[in-house]
């Protein structure tokens, strides 16, 4: 479920202390009376910051706020920061909760902008704008262009700092394993959705235990990675739309949507899908993945490289498959027959930012040192630590070039350290990245893998941008998009596992373009009317479709 330049991040080490005079040790406001005290104090503010691991946990031994990361934002910023997560399964939920209390840190980074910007027009949080335009720090990463994307459209507030997200690889596709195609088909790749069934039959014909396709459960999206390949080849994402003669349809009513439940339900019957497909998480995911034969996942084209290597890690880790091969598969050259057109089928650009960024509480008692430690996590320091580490530890130097230690930089202990990369981007650090990858899989495995992610960019970038940009969810659909998805969830699901008959499949689906259809798509159909000259010269080609 997207290789490119890498900006020159600079840091430099701005007047922390007059800001620090602002501020009295226990980060209250001070009165005028209380300025010549706090100027002379030596205590740190103390700052609360809540954030999302996205899936990165670290370890049990790591202490989130007093490590070397962290410590690295603290010493920057001058402050004492205390860092508060919780298993990503649970992010969302701990999320919706500090948002309907407002019982909010200082700084808050999450990855659903929507609810958040409802409660920031709601006095949540700050505006950042103006922090902004006065930190050189901020503009060498974050792009004016940047921020213009990140605006609420709505209020026309910048309430959070956007992570940048143009450093990594574009697109997403069917991330395979390339090695159960070379055991079960001849190394072929499949070309057409009936021949990508016919590798999952041999699969389980050969190996009866095997779950040639499993699911991963996130949130609300039931379907998504393995769960989600027939419905994205279909051109029918179960929680998506697509513009067909300059109107939105949403999928779930589309005949394509009908077929793919159908295969679905097929497979199913079969013991080929899984049968644990609507409760199976992360971790139950990944044990399937590398036991049980699961064959493919729809996933984003930066997860690949680091797939692969996990995959075929060095040995010492728990997850090493020295035989493993992971690769984009190759664009159908068949589609399927119901399809209107093959491009609905087909990935696109991402934004330059992503959905994750970093917000400031209005209830904060010093905003000034939280913005700083905004500023710190853009840090060139804190860069270097989290994608080369540090010189005769992670890295060496070879005739003036880094050269990674894999098994050090690559290792599996330290791929949580990513998770401090609030504002670079997990796709940041490509040179290091990557060269740590070749050394993990080998120069052939390396090379397969990379050349499929650049194929599937090249499909992402004659298809423009994926988003509508600048488009903002009403309200009232903010309040129902949980609603509108397990309703989505609850009768496809009982479709494929036979519990209701076609019939009232088609039954369910008009009762639920009935209720939310003019609800959740109006809108949308009314801003790109608005806006479709805007849109098409921001790359936005799908609204001419």
């Amino acid at each position: 479920m997207k290789m490119k330049r890498v900006p020159s991040v600079l840091i430099t080490t701005m007047v922390i202390g007059a800001m620090l005079t602002a501020c009295t040790g226990n980060g209250s406001s001070p009165s005028a009376s209380d300025n010549a005290a706090s100027a002379t104090s030596k205590e740190k503010p103390k700052l609360t910051m809540f954030f999302n691991n996205a899936g990165l946990q670290s370890p049990a031994d790591v202490d989130l706020s007093n490590n070397e990361f962290i410590n690295i934002v603290k010493e920057t910023a001058g402050v004492d920061l205390k860092m508060e997560t919780v298993p990503y399964a649970e992010y969302q939920t701990k999320f919706n909760l500090m948002l309907s209390s407002g019982d909010l840190p200082d700084i808050l980074h999450t990855n659903y902008p929507e609810p958040a910007y409802k409660a920031a027009r709601d006095g949540a949080f700050i505006d950042l704008k103006p922090y902004y335009d006065k930190s050189p720090i901020l503009q060498k990463l974050v792009t004016p262009q940047m921020m213009e994307l990140a605006k609420d459209p709505v209020s026309g507030k910048n309430w959070r700092i956007p992570m940048v997200y143009d450093k990594g690889p574009q697109g997403s596709g069917v991330m395979a394993r390339a090695d159960l195609l070379d055991k079960y088909n001849g190394g072929k790749w499949p070309e057409s959705v009936e021949e990508w069934v016919d590798v999952l039959r041999k699969i389980k014909k050969a190996e009866p235990d095997s779950i040639p396709m499993s699911n991963r459960v996130v949130g609300d999206y039931m379907f998504r990675y393995g769960g989600a390949v027939f419905f994205m080849l279909y051109g029918a994402d179960p929680y998506g739309y697509r513009i067909q003669d300059g109107k939105i349809i949403p999928n779930v009513v589309l005949p394509e949507y009908k077929a793919a439940v159908e295969l679905y339900r097929q497979l199913y019957a079969e013991g080929i899908f899984d049968k644990e497909f609507a409760t199976t998480d992360g971790a139950k995911w990944a044990t399937k993945w590398k036991e049980k034969n699961v064959l493919f996942q729809w996933n984003s084209a930066d997860q690949l490289m680091p797939g692969a290597a996990r995959l075929v890690a060095l040995p010492g880790t728990d997850i090493a498959d020295k035989n493993a091969r992971v690769e984009f598969a190759p664009a159908l050259k068949k589609y399927p027959s119901v399809l209107k057109d093959p491009k609905y089928a087909q990935n696109t650009l991402n934004d330059p930012i992503v959905d994750h960024g970093l917000y400031i509480s209005s209830k904060s008692k010093n905003p000034d040192a939280a913005f700083k430690v905004i500023e710190a996590f853009a840090s060139d320091k804190l860069r270097e630590a989290i994608f080369w580490g540090k010189e005769g530890e992670t890295y060496t130097m070879k005739d003036g070039k880094r050269m990674p230690i894999a098994e050090k930089l690559g290792a599996d202990s330290r791929r949580w350290v990513k998770s401090m990369a609030f504002l670079f981007g997990y796709t940041d650090g490509q040179d290091a990245q990557l060269a740590t990858y070749e050394q993990q899989m080998g120069p052939d495995k390396y090379k397969k893998a990379y050349d499929s992610v650049k194929a599937l960019g090249e499909e992402a970038k004659a298809n423009g941008l994926g988003s509508i940009v600048g488009y903002s969810t009403p309200d009232e659909v903010v309040k129902k998009n949980s609603e509108i998805m397990q309703d989505i969830n609850r009768f496809t699901s009982e479709a494929i596992m036979g519990k209701i008959t076609m019939d009232q499949f088609d039954g369910e689906v008009k009762k639920w373009e009935a209720k939310y259809r003019s609800l959740k798509y109006d809108p949308m159909q009314k801003y790109i009317d608005a806006n479709k000259e805007k849109l098409k010269g921001l790359n936005v080609k799908k609204v001419t479709w």
